[in-house]
């Protein structure tokens, strides 16, 4: 008996030499790999070219969803009203805001005549509130060009002259921002947002973006351009699998590239700012939001929980090894060597995405534990998902997802619906209705 014990003793004292080193060991790796492609998405994303416009530049048609948006609307609209583009209109979807966004756009309506709003009563069923809105918006309009941009962002005035003047130039079909243009304020966003980022890289750079040959894809929806025959080719967000999506600037661009356009992603430092996620309880209802629909839209889930476990022991083995070994004075060991290198990475790394949005260095040194809290957040969608619970967005639950269908590639293109372009009048505090628009058809 007491062999045995000494035998199964020696084994256990094996397996964790070999079970710490070789944890320590992926994790080293995967800080590396991260490395290498955080570096080189900064170093593809090239700026957009200002070049000279067309002499007749193409009609653009801004479309701006909005729920519940009173803080953010006249910083909005004012530096779209600015843009120095020589021909565009906003349209505003009001989709059933209970805040003073009706009345905010009641006054915008009558102070700027290229600003038209319209209110969502009743969200049909199976569509997402975002991606209703802004097809709507589509139906509305007739720009050659459309711009899908969010309610809590502001633009510099040369930012459409130049984006336009990129796409036209480079012939893209869909041009988008890197999410450099955040502004990263509040407790959790310069932890958490950076990871975000280097998860993307790890995922995608801007040249496999271009690369007509790779199926890498992505949108950021607070500006994405793109013409209008390319989303009324592909169906657009009325397209299989579009219309529920939560993650709709990631499914469009996914969408569209399948369909066979060109698209492109640049940097967009100095043209967007995008403030959001200021509080923990709103970064932890965006992220979750935003996790658990692209979990449901790629059929991952059961990932989660073994990627919410990874997250953790990235986050956490290679610190706490760290913190022991100095604190036992272990500095003579593999482990301690590979716990080091993948801290000083981690850092590193996330140093990288830091400096793009001016963050001070103990942002960066932070990065150990910016992991643990995306494990945190991927903890909670796994609970919803276990539960057979949905995520909620602004009030709303999201709704169930169908799955996503490989459009034909160039597909004719279908006209929109006739509807009449001119002002329905409103009253003080009043934005007439689609269901109205939809009535006063030429």
């Amino acid at each position: 008996m007491k062999t045995r014990r000494i035998v199964i003793g020696k084994r256990k004292r094996s397996l964790s030499k070999v079970f710490l080193p070789g944890i320590l060991t992926i994790t080293a790796l995967v800080a590396f790999w991260q490395s290498y492609r955080t570096r080189k998405s900064i170093r593809e994303a090239r700026k957009p070219e200002a070049v000279p416009l067309p002499e007749m530049p193409p009609r653009v048609s801004i479309i701006v969803p909005m729920r519940n948006e009173a803080a953010h609307l006249d910083t909005c609209l004012a530096s779209l009203c600015a843009q120095d583009y020589p021909n565009f209109e906003i349209i505003v979807i009001d989709d059933a805001s209970s805040d003073a966004t009706p009345q905010l756009l009641a006054r915008w309506i009558k102070r700027d005549p290229r600003v038209r709003a319209y209110r969502v009563n009743h969200l049909p069923d199976g569509w997402a509130g975002k991606t209703h809105a802004m097809h709507t918006g589509v139906m509305l309009t007739d720009g050659e060009w459309l711009l899908f941009t969010d309610a809590d962002t502001c633009h510099s005035p040369q930012a459409l002259r130049i984006m336009m003047g990129h796409a036209l130039d480079n012939q893209v079909d869909m041009l988008s921002l890197m999410p450099n243009v955040m502004t990263l304020g509040g407790p959790i966003m310069p932890l958490l947002w950076p990871i975000t980022a280097i998860l993307l890289a790890s995922r995608l750079t801007p040249a496999e973006v271009r690369d007509p040959a790779s199926s890498r894809a992505f949108g950021f929806g607070q500006y994405t351009l793109l013409r209008r025959k390319s989303y009324l080719a592909s169906g657009g967000y009325d397209a299989p699998g579009m219309r529920a999506t939560a993650v709709d600037d990631l499914a469009l661009a996914v969408h569209i590239k399948r369909a066979g356009w060109q698209i492109e992603l640049v940097n967009g430092r100095g043209l967007l700012t995008n403030l959001q996620w200021t509080t923990w309880q709103s970064a932890r209802q965006g992220w979750v939001k935003s996790s658990y629909s692209e979990v449901i839209r790629a059929n991952l889930s059961l990932a989660t929980l073994p990627s919410a476990l990874a997250f953790f022991a990235y986050g956490l083995v290679p610190a706490v090894w760290l913190l022991y070994a100095l604190s036992t004075g272990k500095l003579r060991r593999l482990s301690t060597l590979l716990a080091v290198l993948t801290v000083l990475t981690q850092i590193d790394t996330k140093r990288q995405i830091d400096r793009d949005h001016d963050l001070a260095l103990p942002w960066s040194l932070a990065a150990p534990l910016g992991w643990t809290i995306s494990g945190v957040m991927l903890l909670d969608v796994t609970r919803l998902l276990m539960s057979g619970r949905r995520a909620s967005w602004k009030g709303r639950m999201i709704p169930e997802q169908e799955r996503a269908l490989h459009p034909a590639r160039k597909r004719k293109a279908v006209p929109p619906r006739s509807l009449a372009k001119r002002t329905i009048p409103t009253q003080e505090g009043k934005i007439p209705s689609v269901a109205e628009a939809v009535c006063e058809r030429s």
